[in-house]
């Protein structure tokens, strides 16, 4: 009897350690988490956008974001200018790569107008999202996850960086072999049938910036080029694509009004409907800036 009694409290007692070792090993992981809650809350900063026209903020964790996105408005003046000569409140914006969702911000908030964010990258769009919360204009900006192109397929966005408002990422139709790019396999579609399959607003603005692949935008989207709603299109075209690009905007009626150029980095075009008596090219580029786009 006593001998049972010994293995009894000895079983108690293992039992008890065991319970005690299992009930401290969850007060350190969560302990661990609230560690991480409040060191990515403290990593988490809130920036004011460099635009003077409205209070409009947005969150800082990457450098790219610190040192670009927070400064679009110096970076880009002309798309700055563009929307607020042109976006009103009765318009309908679309951002056809909108990364961080700055210039949404500014048409959102400063113009008023509706605006579709298209951004497929992960990262940046998580970072849309939260930026139109912490503004509170998430009922004025739809978004879109998803690449536009020229056909309705699967596509390869090879990603340049993963922190949130990187640029320059690729979209290719085939994984690259030997590739050390990140890729993620995604679905695109037309901008013609993404308007027509989410029963999207027609947009009267687009701004497209899309690095690289501008061209299979424009081919995707040739009614929605030719509706007569949309006025002004502001894209950023590489240098060896932009003949291809004017002349398909050409030929959905609009003509270059605006060309913006700068050292190492793309065109910028500014392009209305077409007016009878309009000229169909601009006089001369304005070189802005210099070094590497970013």
């Amino acid at each position: 009897m006593g001998q049972l009694a010994t293995v009894l409290a000895s079983t108690a007692a293992v039992a008890g350690a065991v319970r005690w070792a299992a009930r401290a090993r969850a007060e350190a992981l969560r302990q661990r988490r609230r560690r991480a809650r409040e060191a990515s809350a403290s990593s988490t900063i809130r920036t004011r956008l460099d635009y003077a026209g409205a209070d409009i903020w947005i969150y800082v964790t990457s450098e790219v974001e610190r040192k670009y996105r927070a400064r679009s408005c110096r970076k880009e003046p002309w798309t700055v200018h563009w929307l607020e000569r042109h976006v009103t409140p009765a318009d309908v914006l679309y951002d056809i790569g909108a990364n961080v969702g700055t210039f949404s911000l500014i048409a959102a908030v400063a113009r008023d107008a509706s605006v579709v964010a298209f951004e497929p990258g992960f990262a940046n769009y998580a970072r849309l999202c939260a930026n139109l919360f912490l503004n509170d204009c998430h009922d004025k900006v739809l978004t879109v996850p998803l690449p536009l192109s020229d056909a309705n397929r699967d596509v390869h966005l090879l990603y340049r960086g993963l922190e949130p408002g990187q640029s320059r990422h690729r979209i290719e139709l085939s994984r690259i072999s030997g590739s050390e790019s990140i890729s993620h396999h995604i679905c695109a579609i037309r901008l013609d049938d993404a308007v027509l399959m989410f029963n999207l607003p027609l947009p009267t603005h687009m701004k497209i910036d899309v690095d690289g692949w501008e061209l299979q935008v424009l081919r995707g989207a040739a009614n929605t080029l030719r509706s007569p709603e949309l006025r002004s299109v502001l894209i950023e075209v590489e240098w060896d694509s932009w003949d291809e690009a004017h002349s398909l905007l050409s030929q959905a009626g609009f003509h270059c009004v605006e060309r913006f150029t700068r050292e190492k980095g793309p065109i910028y075009g500014l392009f209305l409907r077409h007016e009878p008596g309009a000229a169909t090219q601009p006089d001369d580029d304005r070189l802005v800036g210099v070094g590497v786009r970013r």
